[in-house]
């Protein structure tokens, strides 16, 4: 009867043991299945919609009264830069007033409001605030020109300023920035039928 020896090298590798090749193969699959993950993650942040604050979500801009608070010059047409959506929010007939030149203010316009999205439809530069010379709304980038309401008048934009949908929540404006609506079509006049040539502007 023979005995396999007690003593000297086993033959063949020892169990539970990995050979290099086996290890590598190991640690590539454990950084590929990191990097999935950190990609997965980063994607769902990107594409998921921010329902609580910023853009896509709901925001409280204020009663008239905290608004002309913050900006007087809003109770007579100037728009109220509201810049954590990115938007001129409008009082509708006092605009109007400061444009035709009765000088109306309006203290509370109801629902007579108007929240245009600041971003060009032309090529998304940012509009800056209403021009003092043509109380227009003019890009700076390309030139594009916008009435007070963002019906458009100038330059390559496609349509007149996109805008949010507003609500009036236990008497404050509330914009759902979600919610955006397309901006006029070319050659839409409701307002200000001035001729863009017979007038001074700040774009070129």
């Amino acid at each position: 009867m023979s005995q396999l020896p007690t003593y000297g090298e086993v033959p063949g590798r020892p169990i539970g043991e990995m050979s290099r090749r086996g290890f590598m193969r190991r640690m590539l699959g454990v950084g590929v299945a990191i990097l999935s993950v950190e990609f997965l993650a980063g994607t769902v942040n990107f594409l998921w919609p921010n329902v609580r604050s910023g853009l896509g979500g709901r925001l409280t801009i204020g009663t008239p009264a905290e608004i002309i608070a913050n900006d007087p010059a809003w109770a007579t047409g100037t728009p109220f830069a509201f810049n954590r959506a990115r938007l001129f929010f409008l009082n509708v007939p006092a605009a109007k007033g400061l444009v035709d030149g009765s000088g109306a203010s309006v203290t509370d316009p109801g629902e007579e409001v108007l929240a245009l999205y600041r971003k060009c439809p032309h090529l998304g530069c940012q509009i800056p605030p209403l021009c003092d010379q043509s109380k227009w709304f003019e890009c700076l980038c390309h030139g594009s020109k916008y009435t007070i309401l963002g019906e458009k008048r100038a330059g390559p934009a496609p349509r007149g300023m996109d805008s949010f949908a507003v609500e009036v929540v236990e008497g404050a404006y509330v914009v759902d920035t979600s919610r955006i609506v397309g901006g006029p079509p070319e050659g839409t006049v409701t307002f200000d039928p001035r001729d863009t040539a017979a007038i001074p502007h700040c774009a070129g």
